[in-house]
């Protein structure tokens, strides 16, 4: 079973992460999702890509249930995985919107902020990283996006009230550029992949951009 589905529309690769009803993260998801996203960007889609999820939701983070029957072994294995994932999101060097479809829990709204551009579909559901709340502090590389991608008032308020924020809320939180219509989702946001892609500068403004964190990423995982 493969966890990710994927999708050329006009050179614009869509990755949708199917799992279930809830699109929650397990060890193996974790893995394929990092070992496609390195082919990705050792090939960069000339038209950049778009990250969703299936269904009603976008994902609601680690599955409570698995994290909680894991041995040793099986955590470092979770957080390697977690690791891996989000620094091989933050590293594409093409043009990555998320399009948001619903719940983005956890690690979907470190996911959210690895992006160049975030749409979110309107709908009644909920943005924001609980993870004080289910007892799961941030492994290393979603601490990194955190410091870099999300306002230090914010990241204070929503990484230590586990506060959660409907999709226009999180538009003032830094967190969304704009709310769209459910069933224009993902058309949007490959027309907004491909016009950051069309700037002849974007890669290079990308690449210097986030050079810094990278950096911080490439220790942790050399570590």
């Amino acid at each position: 079973m493969s966890y990710f589905q994927t999708e050329d529309r006009d050179g614009t690769i869509i990755v949708t992460l199917t799992n279930a009803e809830r699109n929650t993260l397990n060890p193996e998801l974790l893995e394929e999702g990092a070992t496609l996203l390195q082919e990705l960007g050792k090939n960069p889609p000339r038209q950049g890509v778009v990250l969703t999820g299936a269904g009603a939701h976008f994902t609601c983070g680690m599955d409570t249930k698995v994290a909680a029957a894991l041995d040793e072994a099986g955590q470092e294995r979770a957080v390697a995985g977690i690791n891996a994932f989000c620094a091989a999101l933050h590293r594409l060097p093409c043009a990555l919107v998320c399009a948001v479809n619903g719940n983005a829990i956890g690690a979907g709204g470190i996911m959210m902020l690895c992006a160049d551009w975030i749409y979110a579909a309107t709908g009644n559901y909920k943005i924001g990283l609980p993870e004080a709340k289910a007892g799961l502090p941030f492994p290393p590389v979603p601490q990194v996006v955190l410091d870099y991608w999300l306002e230090p008032a914010w990241r204070r308020r929503l990484a230590l009230s586990s506060m959660l924020l409907a999709p226009n809320e999180a538009i003032g939180a830094g967190m969304v550029e704009a709310t769209v219509m459910a069933d224009d989702l993902i058309d949007k946001s490959v027309t907004k992949a491909q016009e950051l892609s069309d700037q002849p500068g974007f890669k290079a403004c990308k690449r210097q951009l986030r050079a810094r964190a990278n950096a911080e990423i490439d220790a942790i995982l050399a570590g």
